[in-house]
């Protein structure tokens, strides 16, 4: 045999266990007073008339002491102030640096656009140099004033070891 309780019901086994199971529904149609935990009265203990006026003392000891806290006096309020105003510097400062590094991050970039302008137009001006130069026309004006091909005795031929310079000590005859 089952009764309901709750939104269990409860059924005895063939052993003699009481089993709960739940049953779905939304209704509880008899509480179950005898599931419900029992609650034992909390005593209070006993103390003596020492005890209470011990008690009754740091009470109110905590309580003066929770006040002298809460009291904020003109020194403190002096030094908060001027933690305040301390840490107001540092972050004008700082926003100052901040605008300044970007303030010349722009600026090298505004010259690493010029740089690279001026070398790309140097490079159109030699490459202009180079095509209006005719090595034959020069060729032709040096023979004219006078220069010759050196003679093979006049030829001097330097050789270099396993370095890309050389010192001259004295003058080339």
């Amino acid at each position: 045999m089952s009764k309901v309780y709750s939104t269990y019901t409860y059924h005895t086994s063939t052993r003699g266990y009481v089993t709960p199971e739940y049953v779905y529904g939304n209704a509880v149609r008899v509480a179950a007073p005898e599931l419900e935990p029992q609650k034992s009265p909390q005593r209070k203990p006993v103390r003596t008339p020492e005890q209470e006026q011990r008690l009754r003392q740091r009470k109110a000891a905590a309580k003066k002491n929770q006040q002298r806290a809460m009291v904020m006096n003109g020194k403190f309020v002096l030094f908060l102030a001027a933690a305040t105003l301390v840490c107001a510097i540092f972050c004008g400062l700082f926003v100052m640096m901040q605008a300044d590094i970007t303030t010349n991050m722009k600026n090298i970039t505004a010259l690493e656009t010029q740089i690279s302008t001026l070398k790309i137009e140097n490079d159109a001006l030699e490459k202009r140099l180079d095509t209006t130069v005719n090595l034959e026309d020069i060729k032709a004006e040096a023979l004219a004033l006078g220069m010759t091909y050196p003679a093979e005795e006049q030829i001097v031929t330097y050789s270099v070891e396993q370095t890309d310079y050389m010192n001259q000590f004295s003058a080339i005859p």
